[in-house]
């Protein structure tokens, strides 16, 4: 029997050139995000995690782009926040950081992470016409290596 794919809200911050990571304790840094509940929609689901997790209120909320792990489908979306936001490791949360885009592929993180960090650096570097429901990624991406 094969089992149910697993649906996540991903959230990408970014600060400058440095996106939000989050850990569990003994875990790999991972982007913010979870499952939906029962009644939820994904965007909803994308701003209570971050709240949850980091104790950072998105004044916007942004559909990106779908990627597919191994067992989870992550609907990432890009979260505004407002100007000196800081996150505080709440819920099951116990470290936050902010790191370099270009430093996430040689950190411990999950293999989901450094995937859809690469989809944004690949986005940002024009490296090839990504399908349309990329179009948002490039322009976050575009920011990241400016």
């Amino acid at each position: 029997m094969r089992d149910t794919v697993k649906q996540r809200a991903t959230v990408v911050c970014q600060l400058g050139r440095r996106i939000l990571l989050v850990s569990r304790e003994g875990t790999r840094w991972s982007l913010p995000g979870g499952k939906p509940v029962t009644g939820e929609d994904l965007r909803e689901t994308a701003m209570r995690e971050l709240m949850e997790e980091t104790r950072i209120h998105a004044m916007d909320m942004r559909y990106m782009f779908g990627f597919t792990g191994i067992h989870t489908c992550h609907h990432v979306f890009v979260a505004t926040i407002a100007d000196g936001e800081q996150p505080v490791p709440s819920n099951e949360i116990t470290r936050c950081t902010w790191a370099k885009v270009t430093e996430v592929a040689n950190l411990p993180v999950s293999t989901s992470t450094k995937g859809i960090v690469e989809v944004l650096a690949m986005a940002s570097n024009g490296a090839s016409r990504l399908p349309s429901d990329y179009d948002q990624a490039a322009d976050i991406g575009a920011q990241f290596s400016r």
